[in-house]
């Protein structure tokens, strides 16, 4: 049955063409979507910033449905999935070191806690997400945590479900933004080389369904994640970093 279900998740990630994402820049958004000309690569088909009117409140989310309804249309009326970052205004994040043994389905309740008592909620009014991170040591493992009050979440849910999109899967921009550096074509020189119209990214990088010839994994540049880092700092500080996130976040369609 396992293998069955990987295998189907093989088969769905193979069969997208296109992927959204959409990232939050400074009161705004920018809208990505990628498509994927061949197996293994995905490129630029949008890259938009969305602005809500001068009159309009930062809290009613009706602005953002109609953006995204007229490029639904655009991208031809399919009920499109979308993957999104949320502002860090709205989010917490942190790290709890667990004992090493101790079982992962017994994290959830404790990061529940925790992203409670950041918040300052209840703990059955938050949505929260955690994923392991490297051992620090043999016997503690680290689990990095992200949560937003669950009503927030709930008026995303209905802005994009008006506007005939799906909310997908929602993750932090530092996320979304290493995905989309790691499997930028050309490496992260990319960044300051090309226009985010052009950049391209391979598939393969991604860990997903997508095989790469030997050719390519020769012709691969490597970037260090020292190297990624240094890019990413730089890059989030600019307008291009917006756009990395919504195309790193539409990648997650084809991990």
């Amino acid at each position: 049955m396992q293998a069955l279900a990987r295998w189907w998740q093989r088969w769905a990630q193979g069969s997208v063409r296109h992927a959204w994402g959409l990232a939050p820049h400074d009161g705004a958004w920018v809208l990505g979507g990628l498509t994927r000309p061949i197996h293994n690569l995905a490129k630029v088909q949008t890259l938009v910033a969305l602005s809500a009117p001068a009159d309009v409140d930062a809290s009613d989310l009706s602005w953002l449905s109609q953006h995204l309804r007229q490029h639904g249309r655009l991208g031809g009326g399919a009920r499109h999935r979308l993957n999104m970052a949320l502002p860090l205004a709205l989010i917490q994040q942190g790290y709890i070191d667990f004992p090493a043994d101790l079982p992962e389905e017994d994290w959830v309740y404790e990061v529940q806690l925790e992203v409670a008592q950041a918040l300052q909620l209840e703990p059955d009014a938050v949505n929260f997400d955690f994923e392991p991170a490297p051992l620090t040591d043999g016997l503690v493992q680290r689990v990095h945590w992200m949560g937003c009050a669950q009503a927030r979440m709930a008026d995303f849910k209905s802005c994009t479900r008006a506007a005939g999109w799906r909310l997908a899967a929602v993750e932090s921009e530092l996320q979304a933004a290493q995905r989309g550096a790691r499997a930028l074509r050309g490496g992260v020189a990319s960044l300051w080389t090309q226009a985010p119209q052009d950049w391209q990214f391979r598939l393969d990088k991604l860990g997903g369904p997508a095989a790469r010839s030997e050719h390519e994994a020769a012709q691969a540049s490597v970037d260090s994640e020292a190297a990624i880092a240094e890019a990413l700092h730089q890059v989030m500080a600019t307008p291009g970093g917006p756009r990395l996130v919504a195309a790193g976040l539409a990648l997650k369609a084809w991990q």
